[in-house]
């Protein structure tokens, strides 16, 4: 019988030959046609895995009967809307002032650069080496640090530097290899992240949008020495996260959240743990004597998992102590978005703004909505009214009470709290996909219209819609003779350049990558022509315009050829069309498209299509991993092990998960191995496994439920002769392996500790700084850093992913790897916040005025969904100081909020509830 690898390709073989063909029976004079292998497919070929929209929630989906009713019917766009106002308001932070947004408002990143450094906290060093403390200003001297070669990488990185003070290499089981901290002269392990709450303890609403709390008095690694505090201020800054923010945009298509994964694919409700956290329960109300505990396991919402984890965290948006009953509490007594301007033409929330005006209109206020949006058993009696708990003292379950006076006292709606948040604040980033780019307008996903090569009885005319460009050339080529190819290929180029949108941009080394075209295109020169997309039947009129977005057009085309040619190897772990392997189509194959064929000599990890992957690594040994999760030699994977951490005693890494579920099974002590492990907790998340309670959907148009697939199969370098240096060179398309061990033996090797989630690359222009340190200010550093198989192959050598290597492309062919990363692969629309980009206002802190300690808040503009008539800024363009949208230069002026820029509510106000 044929295997499922074999179907998939023999059916995507076929289907692409009819995408190809149909248009072509439709014409006459063609005898042939070619359908033309391609780099990758399109985006919107791959199905949104958003519970919401697909109809699991509500049940209203396809052969969705089994899944558990969570929203009413005819609620999915509420709910998206709910979602976006609480992803931005500014009142969910203890702050008053600190929203999702916050960290996440510029292409769904964050491009801050006064107060964005935090210390090697991973590795309990509290010292700043970049700047010398706390509250400083990042500039663009700090991004030309050097690696070993003297070539200018962002902040300066040596190996050798770290191996001349003693440093241990990672040993062959992969415990991280440690040593002294280098001279910051010559290393730096700083972080540029981004800047939560200052340090403090909550002690309970204030009824206000500032909770009531004490702010400490010291804090290590955020110690300011403010020369004339302001009354109540500490001398202490703002708090910056350990790991750089990644974005939000295309997150949705994640199988896990977080760069450490620990935002868990299966949603719980209470927490980002999912599955590892059993005890983890909502509440329903079953009668009017008390309560009934509901476990929840929502697939595919990784998303709502690392929702809930920021508004409690005292790095991120809360005093210490606080829980969603609080938050849920809080937001019941505010206007949404109050103080906020919503623009009048909001993709979401225009049906809800209080146009003219500030937050939502009246008519809305966060509870109200939860109830016309969410199952009755969730928050009500069943006949409309609140029902009402109290957690004082704490007993094993809430206690019903008659009212809801007390501090201790909550709603049913305010306790399940999290649950509503989670989910809609997923519901509203499911939405921010990014589908409209250059790359996918190569891949066919784009254009439409008919296309003539030659005249008379010799004339080719052909259909474009869901051709690839390379199949477009060869399709309307005469001949196939150099002449007819060459003016194919120009015609093609300008008809698919036509569907480039206005506000598209050459990148900062397209000169480089365009210097033996027949049009050089300066970096920065307009490339876009359409006006109306995605139908681009108004067209500018501009033959300079045309002639550079052809250019920049093959210039990506080559560029996405270098990205995944076998001498990067970029596309063994950017791969598919979300660009990274750690998505829910790569893991599992829901909602995935057939895998185009790839062009000769080029490299593409086919998706195993489960969680866990056993290759041959970096220093030549099979190992296990988690797939999508790669250590690439950023730094030593001492400073920050990531996935191989423990949460409540649960392994995040899936395959040390495995293995550990297997030691139990054979009687082993977990603590001997390691004394973070916990063996009940591991026994309880065994059970769960075992008994198949994490359930996927079946697919986009069937959503029975089918058990989650913890599995393990075999991938590059497990098959192939060895080179002349012994080592197995595989082959990235193995798959199926029949020598695979279809499970971790207990024992063998895991690949963990160092390892991040691979992130997508769409929009990758405007999400700097880059890497899970943001210690990369531009692609060309991100480039030659990959150049050298990351920072620290010797050290890191035992943990080091196998897919790193070291290339030298030369001038023309790195430029346009550039060029395609930054021109191809950004969707317009979010660099000019147009459709559903568009967003509320924010004022976001940035820093602390270094007299008095207040927090300096900048403006972040409210957007329709026109967008803006400029590009966002780059992270280099902030810290050289040229002009963008978002430039961070527009003081906050909200009322109540902040005064020339400077917070006016730093100092939590004495409690009142």
């Amino acid at each position: 019988m044929d295997n499922k690898f074999e179907v998939r390709w023999r059916c995507q073989i076929l289907l692409l030959g009819l995408m190809a063909s149909l248009p072509l029976m439709m014409t006459s004079n063609v005898s042939a046609q070619v359908v033309e292998p391609i780099a990758v497919a399109p985006l919107n070929q791959v199905a949104v895995p958003d519970v919401n929209t697909l109809g699991l929630l509500d049940g209203e989906g396809p052969n969705a009967g089994s899944w558990p009713i969570i929203t009413q019917p005819e609620k999915r766009t509420d709910l998206q809307r709910l979602g976006k106002a609480l992803f931005w308001d500014m009142q969910v932070g203890s702050d008053g002032i600190t929203a999702c947004a916050s960290c996440h408002y510029h292409a769904g990143a964050d491009h801050r650069t006064k107060n964005q450094i935090s210390p090697g906290l991973k590795r309990n060093d509290v010292a700043h080496d970049l700047l010398g403390t706390a509250n400083g200003q990042l500039t663009n001297p700090h991004y030309s640090g050097i690696n070993d070669l003297g070539t200018e990488v962002g902040f300066a990185v040596s190996e050798n530097e770290l191996l001349s003070l003693g440093w241990s290499v990672d040993d062959i089981d992969g415990t991280p290899g440690t040593g002294p901290k280098g001279d910051p002269a010559f290393d730096i392990n700083d972080v540029s992240s981004s800047q939560g709450q200052r340090a403090g303890t909550f002690t309970a609403l204030s009824g206000g949008r500032v909770d009531s709390g004490d702010l400490a008095t010291e804090d290590d690694g955020f110690y300011v020495d403010f020369t004339a505090n302001d009354t109540g201020i500490p001398d202490t800054a703002r708090r910056v996260e350990p790991r750089n923010a990644p974005t939000v945009i295309n997150a949705v298509f994640n199988l896990r959240n977080f760069l450490d994964g620990r935002a868990d694919g299966f949603f719980n409700g209470v927490n980002p743990l999912g599955f590892r956290d059993p005890d983890a329960q909502v509440l329903t109300y079953t009668s009017v004597d008390g309560f009934s505990p509901e476990t929840l396991r929502v697939p595919f919402s990784a998303l709502a998992s690392q929702a809930v984890g920021p508004p409690l965290s005292d790095f991120e948006m809360q005093l210490a102590g606080r829980t969603f009953a609080h938050i849920g509490k809080k937001l019941g007594l505010a206007i949404p978005l109050d103080g906020q301007k919503v623009a009048c033409d909001d993709d979401l929330l225009n049906v809800w703004a209080n146009c003219g005006g500030t937050g939502l209109n009246q008519n809305y206020n966060y509870h109200s909505l939860v109830k016309a949006i969410f199952d009755q058993r969730f928050w009500g009696d069943g006949s409309g009214n609140d029902v009402c708990l109290t957690l004082n003292p704490p007993p094993a379950l809430p206690t019903k009470v008659d009212n809801c006076a007390g501090g201790y006292d909550f709603t049913l709606l305010e306790y399940n709290f999290a649950l509503f948040f989670g989910l809609a604040v997923q519901a509203y980033e499911a939405t921010l996909t990014s589908d409209y780019t250059i790359v996918d307008l190569l891949a066919g996903g784009i254009a439409t219209g008919t296309l003539t090569n030659g005249t008379g009885r010799r004339a080719i005319t052909i259909d474009v819609t869901g051709l690839p460009f390379e199949t477009c050339v060869n399709n309307l080529a005469l001949n196939n003779n150099a002449a007819g190819v060459a003016n194919a290929k120009q015609l093609c180029a300008e008809h698919y350049a036509k569907f480039i949108p206005v506000g598209a941009v050459s990148g900062s080394e397209t000169d480089a990558a365009t210097a033996n075209f027949a049009v050089q295109v300066a970096p920065g020169s307009p490339i876009g022509l359409c006006n109306n997309p995605p139908v681009c039947n108004d067209v500018v009129n501009n033959a300079n315009t045309l002639a550079n977005a052809v250019s920049t057009l093959l210039a990506i085309d080559r560029g996405v050829g270098r990205f995944f040619a076998g001498a990067t190897g970029c596309g063994i772990c950017h791969f598919n069309p979300e660009f990274t392997g750690a998505t829910v189509s790569s893991l599992t194959g829901f909602g995935a498209p057939p895998v185009p064929p790839l062009p000769p000599g080029q490299l593409r990890k086919e998706a195993l299509e489960v969680p866990l992957e056993r290759m041959i690594t970096f220093n030549d040994q099979a190992q296990v991993y988690d797939a999508g999760f790669y250590n690439i030699g950023v730094r030593p994977s001492s400073d920050d092990i990531s996935l191989g951490d423990i949460l409540d005693g649960v392994p995040l890494s899936l395959s040390w998960l495995r293995e550990t579920i297997l030691r139990r099974q054979n009687g082993e002590d977990l603590t001997v191995l390691d004394p973070n492990l916990s063996n009940d907790n591991i026994d309880a998340v065994a059970e769960v496994i075992a008994n198949n309670e994490l359930l996927i959907p079946t697919a986009p148009d069937d959503l029975t439920p089918i058990p989650f697939n913890l599995a393990l199969a075999c991938g590059p370098g497990l098959v192939g002769n060895a080179n002349a240096q012994g080592r197995r060179q595989g082959d990235p398309n193995n798959n199926p392996n029949v020598n695979c061990v279809p499970d971790v033996v207990i024992g063998e090797k895991i690949l963990r500790n160092g390892a991040f989630k691979t992130p997508g690359l769409r929009n990758i222009k405007f999400t700097g700084p880059y890497f899970h340190n943001g210690a990369k200010k531009n692609l060309r550093q991100v480039v030659e850093t990959y150049k050298t198989a990351g920072h620290f192959p010797i050290i890191n050598f035992n943990n080091l992913d196998a897919g790193m290597r070291e290339f030298d492309l030369g001038v023309e062919d790195e430029a346009s790897l550039v060029e395609m990363l930054e021109t191809g692969l950004t969707d317009w629309r979010v660099a000019l916040q147009s459709g559903k980009f568009s967003h509320p206002q924010l004022c976001i802190p940035h820093s602390h005025d270094d007299t008095t300690g207040k927090t300096f808040l900048v403006n972040i503009p409210e957007v329709g969904a026109l967008g803006h008539n400029a590009l966002l800024q780059t992270f280099e363009e902030q810290l050289t100081g040229t002009p963008g949208i978002h430039d961070l230069m527009d003081l906050c002026e909200m009322p109540s909020i902040s005064s020339f820029g400077l917070s006016d509510i730093d100092v939590p106000p004495a409690p009142a509830l």
